[in-house]
């Protein structure tokens, strides 16, 4: 069954990689990249094989959440590779996982009314609390604030640990990650010093889901 899901999970990460991704604009940023460039033979693969690799964490976590699982990471994937390459977290891309979430919610509002009512707060937290970041904060994109609605509901339906302990790790991926690329930039003249953010804050709650299984 995990098989099954996780086979989903890159197929849709390969479709909205081939499909969605060139249909994306940003027309108010003059410096937004040409996204359908970025969309090629390797680059689906490669996309569809990331979504297949972090869909094993649907092992550790009961069916019923998978509802949200499943968008998460499919639509995820596309958006962590799209951030990776361009620093962009376009919005069409957040919304169609939303939209996806939202549907897969009522399913698992059906199976656990409070596992709902948990990945709605959550996700409302989780927007909160990166607003505020990115209000205080420059380095934050608008984009990772949108991300944490995606990020806050599926880690929320599973509680209120899950939700923090998700948060944290993600922040925690991304300060090693900016450290790494603090380093990287110092030793290349001409070398960009911005990184993307997203995919650390994406991977926090598949992190954070393995942990807690391992505890």
């Amino acid at each position: 069954m995990v098989w099954i899901a996780a086979i989903g999970v890159g197929i849709l990460a390969a479709v909205v990689m081939a499909v969605v991704v060139p249909r994306v604009r940003i027309d108010d940023d003059e410096e937004a990249p040409d996204f359908a460039a970025l969309v090629s033979r390797r680059s689906v693969l490669g996309v569809g094989v990331l979504g297949v690799a972090v869909a094993q964490v649907l092992w550790v976590q009961p069916t019923w959440t998978w509802w949200l699982w499943v968008p998460y990471l499919g639509v995820g994937a596309a958006m962590a590779y799209v951030d990776w390459r361009t620093t962009f977290l376009p919005r069409l891309m957040n919304n169609l996982a939303l939209g996806l979430m939202a549907v897969g919610g009522v399913a698992v509002g059906i199976a656990d009314w409070r596992a709902l009512v948990g990945a709605v707060v959550g996700a409302l937290a989780a927007y909160g609390l990166l607003y505020a970041a990115w209000r205080l904060s420059p380095g934050l994109g608008f984009g990772d604030v949108r991300l944490a609605l995606l990020i806050g509901a599926v880690a929320g339906q599973s509680g209120a640990s899950m939700w923090a302990l998700s948060l944290f790790l993600g922040t925690a991926l991304g300060a090693v990650h900016a450290v790494v690329h603090a380093v990287w930039a110092r030793r290349g003249e001409g070398r960009p010093t911005y990184f993307p953010y997203g995919p650390a804050l994406w991977l926090g709650p598949v992190a954070a889901a393995v942990w807690m299984a391992a505890l």
